[in-house]
């Protein structure tokens, strides 16, 4: 393995783990201004995705490279589209559990009310694993159309 490969694996493995990040604490996502620096932030990380590809600095199949460059960003909007589906379909603020007890996030103090403990369970399942089976869905779909 060459000095190339190593550095572009641990830039894969960095994306991803932001977007376990980004997964974690989407109860910051409900402030608008940070969700904005988020956005922002995953975009120009996502387009390093593209610049690799156009370099031809990509180990994996075609279009690959970008898809998980890009997974911090596609995280970000599927978990805030989750949060909004859930605020207009339920029309209550929904909140996240940890172990049966409200989850904070980084910055924002969670003030959810324990006694819709069900609905909360179910956000917080909701964004925790749809995400994850989505992007999934979309590597599938580039595997077996592209390479």
């Amino acid at each position: 393995m060459t000095l190339s490969e190593v550095y572009f694996y641990m830039i894969i493995i960095i994306y991803q783990f932001l977007s376990l990040v980004i997964l974690v604490f989407t109860e910051d996502l409900k402030d608008e201004k940070r969700y904005k620096k988020y956005f922002k932030i995953s975009f120009l990380i996502g387009l390093l995705g593209i610049i690799m590809e156009v370099l031809n600095w990509n180990y994996f199949c075609q279009f690959n490279c970008v898809l998980m460059t890009f997974t911090p960003f596609l995280t970000l909007n599927i978990a805030k589209g989750i949060m909004i589906l859930f605020e207009k379909i339920f029309k209550k603020i929904p909140y996240q559990t940890h172990r049966g007890k409200l989850s904070d996030g980084i910055w924002i103090e969670n003030k959810g009310d324990i006694k819709y403990r069900n609905y909360y369970n179910k956000y917080t399942f909701s964004i925790m694993i749809l995400p994850i089976f989505i992007i999934t869905g979309l590597f599938i779909l580039i595997k077996e159309n592209v390479c």
